[in-house]
């Protein structure tokens, strides 16, 4: 990542979002990256100490509880201006170490392990079409790649690419990119080689294909492009971007940028529609720049949306929901300054800002945005090396909505309340005062309280040191969804008949309580469009 070059930028404060995270882990080790799972509630992380953690989370719940922290501080507060990051107690549940869970909580450990000698540097699941999400790929410093199973977290295969690497064996692998059609897994390296395993003869030390030199410096990202080849892909690295076919090389290199280029992905649009015609590209100097293929074979940019110039752009991802125009035409960033960024690539400009590291980090630093990731329900998920955030699926509008429907909720209680009164006081009239004439209204709304979050500490079990056996610790346990249902009940009016004998003087009115349940706004339901976020990768 590029040297940050100044502090944090003022522009925060006018422009944050009220959108909050519903889970935060907290990392006692450096993390070093994360994966989210193409179609379960899933995250893979992989550490500075060679440690991969495999999570599971209940979405729902964890949704559940923002909202109801949200309404209860709106309720006490009085005020929709919300600053999240200054928020002094967090209305999300945050897990304070990322190696133990509480009992009650709605995240549980699937497994962990030592599974690389030095720190991991990459772990991503399996995007091939016939298995996606089954397997999880991770790349260490001890230059091993292995293949687990995504559900257990055992080994399956493993290859040492110690051979392929110079006579130092310093060139270690930054960046790692699967096909979606071929059993091809890339890796980049420091030295600006990009290796080619077989994924599924992975135990194979031989390589598919090996292509050296492609950078001067580091590989930073590498895209497939299954639109035009399953041999051709694009690789970033240094101040250039390439085009590549595995077979052969390099077909186009872009002019020197004269600026490190750190990060790339697809808009959306471009994926769905499986063209990899368009990439956006973040820069070292805090700006993002638009590529096409079609216009001059990536050989320069042709715009640029200034994000942050106190910081470099280190990682991009698409929101990746087409049902949703307006993230249609976004992009989220992260920088070294510890900000999100959602650029609206076509008007040029940044639209939101969010704070995922709102506070000083325990060394004095700010944690920056080493990684963006999109889970199975288009939530974003932001992770740096202190803290990983998933971040709710609802947006400015849904908030607001939702603000207009209490107030409205509350205008309409108001009215019936008067009314009520109202009516009281005319049926006094009108009969005289009789005892017992008043209505009989049912209670209508109550607060509904909210679990509490509190983790316990488990025991920590490891997996063996030794890389030769993955003995992996599983967890077994089933995430408990909760179903949701919005109640609502309206007041009645009981009419008495004066002139009717009751029957019974005991069962002349009856009046039944409801519980007490509070009235939840539940965000609005995005298409879930299953894996096919993943065709156009």
């Amino acid at each position: 990542m590029a040297r940050k070059k100044g502090s944090k930028t003022s522009g925060l404060e006018d422009s944050e979002s009220a959108i909050t995270p519903i889970l935060e882990i907290s990392q006692s080790e450096p993390l070093f990256t994360a994966a989210a799972h193409p179609s379960k509630p899933i995250i893979a992380t992989g550490l500075g100490t060679g440690h991969v953690f495999c999570y599971s989370y209940d979405d729902e719940e964890l949704q559940e509880i923002v909202d109801n922290k949200r309404a209860a501080f709106l309720k006490k507060n009085d005020s929709d201006d919300v600053r999240v990051s200054l928020l002094k107690k967090k209305w999300w549940v945050n897990e304070k170490d990322h190696s133990n869970m509480g009992s009650d909580s709605p995240v549980t450990i699937n497994w962990k392990t030592k599974r690389h000698k030095g720190s991991c540097r990459s772990v991503t699941f399996d995007v091939l079409e016939n298995s996606v999400g089954e397997h999880l790929y991770s790349v260490g410093t001890d230059h091993m790649i292995k293949k687990a199973m995504t559900e257990t977290g055992k080994v399956v295969a493993k290859t040492d690419f110690s051979s392929h690497l110079g006579e130092e064996k310093a060139d270690e692998v930054t960046t790692v990119a699967a096909s979606t059609t071929h059993p091809f897994l890339l890796a980049g390296t420091e030295d600006g080689n990009v290796l080619v395993f077989d994924s599924n003869k992975l135990s194979s030390p031989e390589l598919k294909f090996r292509c050296d030199k492609m950078h001067e410096d580091a590989v930073s990202k590498i895209l497939p492009m299954p639109a035009i080849s399953a041999y051709h892909y694009l690789s970033l690295g240094s101040t250039v971007l390439s085009h590549i076919d595995i077979r052969k090389g390099i077909i186009t290199q872009s002019d020197d940028q004269s600026d490190e280029l750190l990060s790339m992905c697809y808009p959306t649009e471009y994926m769905y529609e499986k063209k990899n015609d368009t990439v956006i590209v973040g820069h070292g100097e805090g700006i993002v720049t638009l590529w096409k293929n079609s216009t001059n074979c990536f050989m320069d940019q042709l715009s640029r949306v200034k994000v942050n110039k106190n910081a470099s752009i280190d990682t991009l991802i698409a929101p990746m929901n087409a049902g949703d125009p307006n993230l249609l035409d976004s992009i989220w960033c992260g920088d070294s300054d510890g900000l999100i960024h959602r650029i609206n690539y076509k008007r040029g400009k940044v639209v939101e800002r969010r704070a995922h590291s709102y506070l000083s980090s325990k060394m004095g630093l700010t944690d920056e945005v080493s990684g963006l990731d999109i889970d199975y329900q288009y939530r974003l998920i932001s992770s740096g090396m202190e803290s990983l955030k998933i971040w709710s699926a609802q947006t400015e509008e849904d908030l607001k909505n939702e603000s207009n429907s209490e107030d409205d909720s509350d205008s309409d209680s108001d009215s019936d309340s008067d009314l009520d009164s109202d009516m009281s006081d005319s049926d006094d009239g009108k009969f005289g005062g009789v005892p017992g004439s008043g209505s009989d209204d049912d209670a209508f709304a109550g607060k509904k309280s909210s679990k509490k979050m509190d983790s316990e500490d488990e025991s920590d079990q490891e997996g063996e040191e030794d890389n030769e056996s993955d003995d992996d610790d599983t967890n077994g346990e089933t995430t408990k969804k909760v179903a949701y249902s919005t109640s609502f009940s309206k007041p009645k009016r009981k009419m008495i008949n004066l002139n009717k004998k009751s029957v019974d003087g005991a069962e002349g009115e009856k009046s039944s309580e409801n519980k007490k349940r509070k009235l939840k706004q539940v965000a609005k339901s995005i298409p879930n469009n299953g894996i096919a976020r993943f065709d156009g990768l």
